[in-house]
């Protein structure tokens, strides 16, 4: 018989301070597939404009080991991301921003391919001082390009639950380390061969550009994964392409969000490509007039009576998201995560790269970032022989 431990490492711990590092020591022992963490605060102020959410005021959850090893290295979107591509789905409470009162979010950090995995887990008796990193800035009040955002009024609380496997007789491939390998500033027509580091064993790589406005589909007009300089081209597509490809092998990501909104203003949403799918308001709202997203352009505006007359009080609404993109994130439609022939072997490469072909539109206030999920098979630097 094995089970998965879950048990409150920290709970309803408040953050130090309001801006800094947040550190969490791990257990020292164990086959960790995962750590939950659960993140609330209250907004200082009424705020109907909820541009920043706690997964921007987190702007780096890392796992850490032997010092400054590093395990997982994401940003608070980066993360969430993850999780749709790692088929770890999100409860409707888990995404609440309401003014002088609830602002929470959950978040997993899987280190497996998926939700307990029993094949990749990160052995914690093969590391010295695993750690738990968040850095953190609950003052925020914009990011990323958008500019309504309300700080909270004091540090939040968090609640912390690793999940380890107790079964002796388990013994993990490895883990897979997931961290930001490239990246490069964003300029119309610019064409960029964002390099992979050679000597890993990859299972998948994600592009993102993440910036109101400047999303995956303004900037970008084609993708072409490339091995061996040309020698091998498995993928170029243009974006409605990569759209439809990243759904029939990863489904629809689906967010929902508990939030206070009012019309006429841009807004965050954490999915770039797709409609808002539901809508529940207060019972004066009428229409929900804005459904497309594309680009993160999205722009809601509320209206009321026959004339549409356009709403700017606010208003409490519960929103269904779904589409494709998360936060601006693709993974690549090469990989199969659950499929080892897929991955590839960097290692006995002359050279592998992802490259970028940006459009005339593209904008020039956004990083693109190459993400990659590396296999972990020895626990000292570097990962591979």
């Amino acid at each position: 018989m094995h089970y998965f431990q879950q048990r409150y490492l920290r709970e309803n711990r408040a953050f130090a301070s309001m801006a800094g590092l947040e550190i969490v020591d791990l257990p020292n022992a164990g086959l960790l597939s995962g750590i939950e963490i659960r993140v609330t605060g209250v907004n200082s102020a009424y705020g109907e404009n909820p541009d920043c959410w706690i997964h921007d005021m987190i702007t780096k959850f890392e796992v850490m080991v032997n010092g400054s090893q590093v395990v997982k290295s994401l940003t608070g979107e980066q993360l969430l991301a993850m999780m749709h591509y790692q088929k770890t789905l999100q409860r409707g409470h888990d995404a609440a921003h309401l003014p002088s009162g609830l602002h929470q979010e959950t978040f997993y950090i899987n280190l497996g391919r998926h939700y307990h995995d029993l094949e990749y887990m990160l052995d914690l008796s093969q590391v010295n001082d695993p750690e738990l990193r968040m850095e953190h800035n609950f003052s925020m009040t914009s990011h990323h390009g958008w500019t309504h955002g309300k700080e909270l009024s004091t540090e939040p609380s968090y609640c912390i639950i690793p999940h380890l496997l107790r079964d002796p007789n388990v013994v993990p491939k490895g883990y897979i380390k997931t961290s930001e390998v490239f990246r490069f500033q964003s300029a119309a027509n610019r064409q960029r061969n964002m390099t992979v580091p050679r000597g890993p064993k990859y299972t998948n790589l994600y592009l993102q550009s993440w910036y109101a406005s400047e999303g995956l589909g303004i900037n970008i007009d084609h993708i072409e994964l490339n091995v061996n300089s040309d020698n091998i081209i498995p993928i170029r597509v243009q974006v409605e392409e990569l759209e439809s490809e990243v759904v029939r092998m990863y489904g629809m990501a689906k967010r929902q969000e508990w939030v206070v909104l009012m019309g006429g203003q841009a807004y965050p949403f954490p999915i770039e490509t797709g409609h808002v799918a539901g809508l529940i308001g207060n019972a004066e709202l009428a229409e929900f007039a804005f459904s497309n997203i594309w680009a993160n352009l999205g722009i809601p505006r509320f209206v009321t009576g026959a004339a549409g007359t356009p709403e700017n009080a606010a208003h409490g609404v519960h929103m269904l998201i779904r589409g494709a993109f998360p936060f601006s994130v693709v993974a690549i439609p090469i990989f199969d995560p659950w499929d080892e022939y897929t991955w590839i072997d960097s290692s006995v490469l002359g050279d592998l790269w992802l490259r970028v072909e940006e459009t005339g539109a593209a904008g020039t206030n956004v990083y693109l970032k190459l993400l990659a999920d590396e296999v972990v098979t020895r626990y000292v630097t570097p990962s591979w022989p």
